[in-house]
């Protein structure tokens, strides 16, 4: 049976719904939703996967009321599926079971609770409010649009503070609540509001941005436009406040911020992120085609070169290109990025490269130090020098490193696993399992958090229920060999030793055709024979990237007292003294 989300808000697809406010949000705007309709998807939501009745839905929904019921179901019904644009046909949502009722299909996420977080003068905090409509047809729609092109002009910009959509900002916002005691609950810094009038026939987007600490307006302007040309001029007008809005929050600037990138690259770059963050070897090497078609476009585009260079990084992590191949390419991107612009990103796969390829400490914790002072709440190099850390064994640091990331994106299931990642290298498996299961309410669907619930489970002994998340992790995953590989792992340790040879044979085989990291072939030896140091050596001398974790990887635990593991382990020996560099 499935589980009935706890959540008052509860993400599926595009879509978040607020039970406690009555309200849904696709991409952060408002879509427009009655309240029938959102109680009925309220309902469907609180018992994903299965079956609720007409008559239940019926009485739930009009209780004690005479009405048509099955008219009024049928209507309530079309308009959901309207704001969802779902097919009935063909559903992503809401199935229709013959005539008894309905199931809610797709995949549903609870979201945590809103937290106060403190100000950070190095990355503020920006509340994006809806903009507010009065009178006038034309002008009706164009207020959630206008809030959604402000947010993507933004985005554009890649501003050094944090943008807190409309899902989360209209949370608490119940009648007699004032903006500003609105801006402390999402703990924002900054708050952007204003609102979309119509008359004669014109129309005028009136903002302000308003600073919730020194509680005044520090910047406000008025854009009026003919009624006819509103829907055309809406991404001119976003472009306009968003630029205003950079140069009004007292941040260092980059030129990225304002340059001119066309849209198509742009676009390229979006849709190449979206990919890369499935972490898929057929998504990442999809990111790399639309990286490249960013770059060849717009050549001076230093985001894209250095989210290319990242990309190239990803293949070799995932274990699917050799080292030598993945990593020059690495240096190449970043070095073009770097000729453009300083960015953290650049710097941030640039010490991946000395890191992961060069073993060069100093110089990796170098460049990790350098992305966090030019942005110190980069993702990227926050997770980066938390893996540096981990690997030469300062665990504790490693888990701070990734507790500063959860503070600065409390919402971003990544960054929940990546800290559940640095507590299972900290040997903390309860404390991992406690943070993993939160990270994963985030995000269900990332298959490297199920990876690294698996290897916890697997340590405390829960073999039956590692395996089962090895295996969600092959499946979320399109069964990359890396999934694969724990999963041989995981009924290894399980003690099936058929299953497990039957995955490393398909391996094996795989490595005839096309390159698969060595490493997680010894990881799997680990578990089932003698032969692990073996590969751990041929992994050494490809300068496989994740050679690096061996000292410190609990997996291979059981080859700690082997004196040539230890004199293996020396190879990826931390050699220099890294600085401290967490506040």
């Amino acid at each position: 049976m499935a589980e009935t989300p706890k959540s008052n808000r509860l993400r599926f697809g595009e879509f978040v719904a607020n039970l406690a406010s009555g309200e849904l949000f696709k991409h952060g705007v408002k879509a427009p939703l009655q309240d029938k309709p959102f109680q009925i998807l309220a309902l469907l939501l609180s018992r994903p996967k299965q079956l609720v009745s007409r008559q239940e839905i019926i009485r739930t929904i009009w209780p004690d009321t005479f009405v048509e019921g099955d008219l009024c179901l049928n209507v309530a019904i079309r308009r959901l599926r309207a704001a969802l644009h779902d097919d009935a046909a063909n559903s992503r949502f809401i199935e229709t079971v013959g005539s008894h009722g309905y199931r809610f299909v797709g995949t549903v996420h609870g979201m945590p609770a809103l937290a106060t977080l403190p100000y950070d003068r190095d990355r503020p905090r920006l509340a994006v409010f809806p903009l507010k409509t009065f009178s006038g047809s034309e002008s009706g729609s164009f207020g959630p649009c206008m809030t959604e092109q402000l947010i993507i002009q933004l985005r554009r910009m890649n501003p050094a503070f944090v943008v807190i959509t409309p899902e989360f900002t209209t949370e608490r916002a119940h009648k007699g609540r004032s903006t500003l005691s609105l801006c402390r609950d999402v703990s924002a810094d900054y708050v952007l509001v204003g609102a979309v009038s119509e008359a004669a026939g014109e129309v005028r987007v009136t903002v302000r941005l308003l600073d919730c600490h020194a509680q005044a307006c520090v910047w406000a302007e008025s854009y009026v436009e003919q009624g006819n040309h509103l829907f055309a001029k809406q991404e001119e007008i976003g472009h306009k406040i968003a630029g205003s809005v950079i140069q009004s929050i007292p941040i260092a600037l980059r030129p990225s911020h304002f340059e001119s990138v066309p849209p198509n690259a742009h676009d390229n770059y979006l849709h190449g992120f979206y990919y890369l963050s499935k972490l898929t070897e057929a998504a990442v090497d999809r990111s790399i085609l639309l990286f490249e078609d960013a770059v060849r476009e717009c050549p001076q585009f230093a985001m894209a070169w250095a989210a290319l260079a990242n990309s190239h990084c990803a293949r070799a992590r995932l274990g699917i290109v050799p080292s030598r191949k993945a990593f020059p390419e690495v240096k190449r991107c970043a070095e073009r990025a770097l000729a453009i612009e300083d960015l953290a990103e650049t710097r941030t796969a640039l010490a991946y490269y000395h890191f992961l390829y060069e073993h060069d400490w100093n110089a990796a914790e170098a460049g990790f130090v350098r992305a966090l002072a030019i942005d110190s709440g980069c993702p990227l190099a926050l997770g980066g020098y938390a893996q540096l850390l981990a690997a030469i064994g300062r665990h504790q640091d490693a888990v701070a490193m990734t507790h500063r990331a959860c503070d600065l994106d409390p919402f971003s299931g990544y960054a929940g696993i990546m800290l559940g990642w640095a507590l299972y290298y900290a040997q903390d498996y309860a404390g991992a399992r406690s943070q993993l299961r939160h990270a994963m309410e985030l995000d269900a669907s990332l298959w490297v958090g199920h990876t690294i619930t698996g290897m916890v489970l697997e340590r405390i002994g829960e073999l039956d229920k590692a395996v089962a998340e090895f295996r969600l992790a092959a499946e979320h995953s399109d069964n990359s060999s890396l999934a694969k590989a724990h999963l041989a792992y995981g009924l290894a340790r399980h003690g099936d030793r058929a299953g497990a040879t039957e995955i490393l044979n398909s391996l094996l085989k795989l490595r005839q055709k096309r390159y698969f990291s060595p490493y997680w072939v010894a990881v799997i030896h680990a578990a089932l024979d003698s032969e692990a140091l073996k590969w751990l050596e041929i992994a050494r001398e490809e300068r496989c990237s994740w050679f690096v974790f061996a000292r410190e990887d609990p997996k291979f635990a059981v080859l700690h007292s082997d004196p040539r593991f230890r004199q293996l382990a020396e190879a990826a020996k931390f050699s220099g003294s890294a600085q401290q560099l967490l506040h």
